[in-house]
């Protein structure tokens, strides 16, 4: 008969219930060397405490702003568990510095040792225009992506090879001894080593005695870049060249190219302002000249006259077309007095022009006697008619 499965939470749940009801795991006081430490924004205070073969994480609702890696403190605290990842973490309550770790002390004394010895005075020059670069680190890395990016960006023909490595955990020396043996056995022009951040457990590898010397063996240049700025191993002191980021080294390494581009792009810009600085030059040497030209020359002359000819055109031009104007309005002027006076106008209302025989118009008295005959005109037509009688009125 199979049980019937729980979810996830259930689970976490039910064992932070059983740790938080045991008694001893309530009330622990835990000895180990501070490593990882960070303050989060909330205020809260997080580390891993380790010992020289494990390490546990640990959180502190509270600013620590006095411990630091390397401390070697009793943590006191209960053992807990964080649900949403399903690990178990001790919730410290008060820290009590005991001194200097094991880890960190060893380390510092590996590092002056390796220092009394000159290991990390061997700086060599890398080539200034590399074109065959090995790469050390691990193909499925976030690093990789970011060197390459880089080490492309330049317009060189380089050749690149990337040994895939592990850099982490147990097998990744091996691993990066290995990279470095295959290529200083092959043509290549500068080794880099490369990681990207982590803890200090992750990075620690680099911390180890036999890399740092397979490093310093190597005839070929080293550069490293390995975790972030605030990280340093024992490779990277060793190495001919240390930079604190995978990027930062792969910049390291094209910085030649870079100022070839560089001054290519500055010589350009000179070019081009001289060339530009010349030609204003020349047009004002060239305006100058005209100027000069015209001042000596009859062609001023002739640019005045001609002016003074485009001036006189004009005003006679305006004043003949003024003086048709006032020719046309008295033209209309006339023409209407000439339609006032038109008879066959004033016909057309129905009034009639009256004359005698011999066509004299009648306009007094006198000109009119008893049975004379008259013509009267109309607008259309005109009849005669005899006068029968004058009457004064």
């Amino acid at each position: 008969m199979k049980l019937k499965p729980i979810k996830v939470s259930y689970l976490n749940q039910y064992i932070k219930r059983y740790l938080t009801s045991n008694a001893i795991l309530n009330n622990l006081r835990v000895e180990g060397e501070i490593t990882n430490i960070r303050t989060s924004k909330t205020g809260y205070t997080y580390f891993s405490l380790c010992d020289e073969g494990s390490c546990i994480s640990c959180v502190a609702f509270f600013a620590d702003t006095i411990s630091k890696n390397g401390d070697m403190i009793i943590a006191e605290g209960e053992l807990s568990v964080y649900e949403v990842k399903g690990t178990y973490q001790l919730i410290v309550r008060n820290i009590e510095r005991t001194g200097m770790g094991k880890i960190l002390l060893d380390l510092e004394i590996l590092k002056e040792k390796l220092k009394s010895r000159g290991i990390f005075d061997r700086k060599r020059e890398i080539p200034l225009y590399p074109q065959k670069v090995g790469i050390i680190t691990s193909k499925t890395g976030a690093a990789i992506k970011d060197i390459l990016k880089t080490l492309e960006s330049v317009k060189a023909d380089i050749e690149i090879t990337v040994y895939n490595a592990l850099v982490q955990g147990e097998k990744s020396k091996d691993n990066i001894i290995e990279g470095l043996k295959y290529f200083n056995s092959a043509e290549t022009d500068i080794i880099l080593i490369a990681r990207g951040g982590g803890s200090f457990e992750d990075l620690n590898i680099f911390n180890d005695m036999d890399l740092a010397m397979e490093v310093y063996k190597s005839k070929v240049p080293v550069v490293t870049g390995i975790g972030h700025e605030t990280d340093r191993t024992l490779t990277d002191y060793v190495a001919d060249v240390y930079c604190h980021t995978p990027t930062a080294a792969a910049e390291r390494i094209i910085k030649g190219y870079k100022d070839v581009e560089e001054k290519l792009n500055n010589l350009l810009f000179a070019l081009k302002s001289g060339t530009s600085n010349i030609i204003s030059l020349k047009r004002a040497d060239l305006m100058s000249s005209k100027y000069i030209l015209r001042s000596n020359l009859p062609l001023e002359d002739i640019y005045k006259l001609r002016n003074q000819l485009n001036a006189y055109k004009n005003i006679i031009k305006n004043e003949t077309e003024r003086y048709i104007n006032t020719l046309n309005f008295n033209l209309e002027i006339m023409n209407e007095k000439l339609n006032t006076f038109d008879y066959s106008r004033q016909l057309k209302k129905g009034f009639a022009l009256i004359s005698d025989m011999d066509g004299n118009i009648i306009k007094y008295r006198e000109q009119v006697n008893v049975k004379d005959i008259l013509q009267i005109r109309f607008a259309d037509f005109k009849i005669e008619a005899e006068t029968i009688d004058i009457k004064e009125v």
